[in-house]
């Protein structure tokens, strides 16, 4: 448990980075169609990856001050899946998300805890 605090305080750091606006445009813009197929209450990539990061980085900060009874179960919930399997809808792009450098890097850096924290709050 206290290798997963630490790499968990070392992480922190990474999840800093200014939020991927260019690909999140540049996203909509290469899957223009596949965007236009979704329901107004389904397309909106920058809001619910947003969400999706805010989510974790909340349950983060939780963790390392030490209040993880205080967690809602509400933001439990949401940890237990992957972006992609949250938000269905853009499974689309999944298999291209490399493709678009800082988006995956970000995907990466909150996956990577939310794996963690995961871990962490299994035990």
């Amino acid at each position: 448990m206290d290798n997963i605090l630490k790499q968990l305080t070392e992480i922190k750091n990474e999840l800093d980075n200014p939020f991927p606006y260019r690909d999140t445009d540049k996203i909509q813009e290469d899957f223009r169609s596949e965007f236009l197929d979704l329901s107004d209450e389904e397309d909106c990539l920058t809001g619910d990856f947003n969400t999706y990061c805010m989510n974790i980085a909340g349950t983060l900060s939780y963790v390392l001050a030490g209040k993880t009874i205080n967690i809602p179960q509400g933001q439990i919930v949401m940890l237990q899946k992957s972006f992609f399997e949250f938000y269905k809808q853009y499974k689309f792009f999944e298999d291209k998300i490399e493709t678009y450098k800082d988006f995956f890097q970000e995907y990466k850096n909150f996956e990577e805890t939310r794996k963690l924290l995961l871990h962490l709050l299994a035990k």
